[in-house]
């Protein structure tokens, strides 16, 4: 790994490893790609509304859309917490900028990181949505909650109140059935990290 010193403040030699500041953050780096924020904006919504027979259809359309930010669709029983669904973004965003990724769309790798998981079609099977279902999470990453939501409407879906945490849904991401479900979540992103 090579430093790029040249944003270096000026100050005398010290012994140790030479840092470069982060204005983005206000945290130091020493790695090679420029700074980035720690997280990236975006909204999740739980709806419900009629059975999505072709999931994979949906996550088309709503790719085809010509709307500002990416749009993610999950199945109802897979976020633990605020925290869990802002660490996975924060992962895929980061892992996306600096050209890490292993999925080759944001929203597949933001799957990923909330699976835990390298492959692709694992956390597709682990997180999203499943044929026939009724009700759902949309993420919009780098989209407003009002842009979120107006996108429900156009697949006659509604916004309802927050969908929780099954043991189907634990069992799918592999989680055991007893432990606190936020830490073991926030576990699952750190393993997408390393399994990359």
């Amino acid at each position: 790994m090579r430093l790029d010193l040249r944003h270096a403040p000026n100050r005398s030699p010290e012994r140790g490893a030479t840092m470069s500041p982060c204005p983005g953050n206000a945290r130091r780096s020493v790695d090679e790609q420029p700074c980035l924020p720690l997280r990236m904006d975006h909204t999740c919504v739980a709806w419900q509304g009629a059975a999505v027979e072709d999931p994979r259809a949906l996550a088309m359309a709503l790719d085809a859309l010509e709307v500002e930010g990416t749009f993610v669709v999950l199945a109802d029983d897979v976020l633990a917490s605020d925290r869990h669904l802002a660490a996975a973004v924060g992962m895929a965003h980061r892992r996306w900028e600096r050209g890490r990724a292993v999925g080759r769309t944001l929203g597949a790798e933001l799957m990923r990181c909330l699976a835990g998981s390298h492959h692709i079609g694992e956390a597709i099977r682990a997180v999203g949505l499943q044929a026939g279902a009724a009700k759902g999470w949309l993420v919009g990453l780098g989209a407003g909650k009002d842009e979120t939501e107006s996108l429900l409407a156009r697949f006659g879906f509604t916004p309802c109140a927050p969908h929780t945490m099954t043991g189907e849904g634990r069992e799918r991401l592999g989680l055991p059935a007893t432990g606190e479900l936020e830490l073991l979540a926030l576990g699952l992103v750190a393993e997408a990290d390393l399994l990359a």
